[in-house]
């Protein structure tokens, strides 16, 4: 059996070259998966050439969205494996119509994004847009209209691995958390109000932060468009650490504009990068980051982590913990 990771390893001779969509495999990584399956052949590359030759006899593939190897060739693949949460680029018409199995990394963000979201949420609250902006200017001036995220209520749209890191961590604030799920249930402890997903608009007209963490998928393509933004309350702000998919952009600008909402935070955009005439650039009531909230140093510890316990139950017959459902796009 033969395991394809698409990415560079790490040596002690000389740092590993840095390819945009790739991250650095250890050796010490590497042993946990051969710790797994140790009669496995296991191939890490991240040299073109090297992909696609390895690809036509590969078993299983281990790749990021971004660097996903051409599989008209790969007769032998039984498992494609993310590493990132996301697979909609991973689930092209080929990958759905056969009988590829497919899995995700979705776990490995959860703390840093929630982490991230939390950030937003102090930056809009203690108005630090306004202080680093005076900063610029050496201008000693208080802010006006500083709040609180004390009883504030949060409104997390989707609680998968993320929605529930950002409810635990915003009930920590003393925050009032709805949740919103396909279902109406969840598992977590820290939200006082879960609704199925059908009272998103009911919602909305509550919330003093709207936090997007849906998966980008046709069902949930341009969810929040006008009639959502204006359905919010003036004061409230919109979070998007989803997909860019979700929003639909032209409307979001307007809302702005026309200061149904307070303001937004994205950290994905429908077009990535997000264009330099975009508007969204200049607005003083918003922050973009560039989709990086999912960063951090623990990223590969934990996607490799998230991979071998997939990799045990692959090996023993087992359902994947992971498992995408190829129609549903999660």
């Amino acid at each position: 059996m033969k395991l394809l990771i698409v990415t560079h390893l790490e040596t002690s001779k000389k740092p590993a070259p840095h390819t945009p969509g790739l991250r650095t495999l250890t050796r010490v990584q590497v042993k946990k998966i051969k710790a797994v399956a140790p009669k496995m052949e296991i191939i890490v590359t991240g040299e073109p050439d090297e992909i696609e030759r390895h690809a036509a006899d590969a078993n299983i593939i281990v790749t990021s969205p971004r660097t996903l190897p051409p599989l008209a060739h790969a007769t032998h693949l039984t498992w494609l494996h993310s590493l990132s949460a996301g697979v909609d680029r991973i689930l092209t018409p080929e990958v759905k119509k056969s009988s590829v199995i497919v899995s995700n990394s979705s776990g490995v963000h959860a703390v840093p994004i929630a982490e991230h979201v939390m950030a937003y949420l102090l930056i809009f609250a203690r108005g630090f847009l306004h202080s680093l902006e005076n900063q610029k200017h050496r201008l000693w001036k208080r802010g006006e209209g500083m709040t609180e995220l004390y009883e504030k209520t949060v409104l997390i749209v989707g609680m998968g691995n993320i929605g529930s890191e950002v409810a635990r961590r915003a009930h920590a604030f003393d925050c009032h958390i709805i949740a919103l799920t396909r279902s109406g249930k969840t598992d977590s402890k820290y939200v006082h109000e879960i609704h199925k997903a059908s009272a998103l608009e009911r919602m909305l007209k509550k919330a003093d932060f709207v936090v997007s963490c849906l998966p980008g998928t046709p069902e949930t393509h341009h969810i929040f468009d006008r009639k959502k933004f204006g359905l919010m309350k003036p004061s409230a702000y919109f979070i998007n650490i989803g997909r860019g998919s979700l929003v639909h952009e032209k409307d979001l600008i307007a809302a702005l504009k026309k200061k149904l909402i307070a303001g937004a935070a994205l950290d994905v955009a429908e077009t990535e990068p997000l264009p330099a005439e975009s508007p969204l650039w200049n607005m003083q009531n918003v922050i973009i980051t560039p989709h990086h909230s999912g960063a951090s140093e623990r990223y590969m510890d934990r996607a490799i982590d998230r991979f071998v316990l997939n990799l045990k139950a692959y090996l023993r017959k087992k359902p994947l913990p992971n498992l995408v459902d190829k129609t549903l796009g999660y």
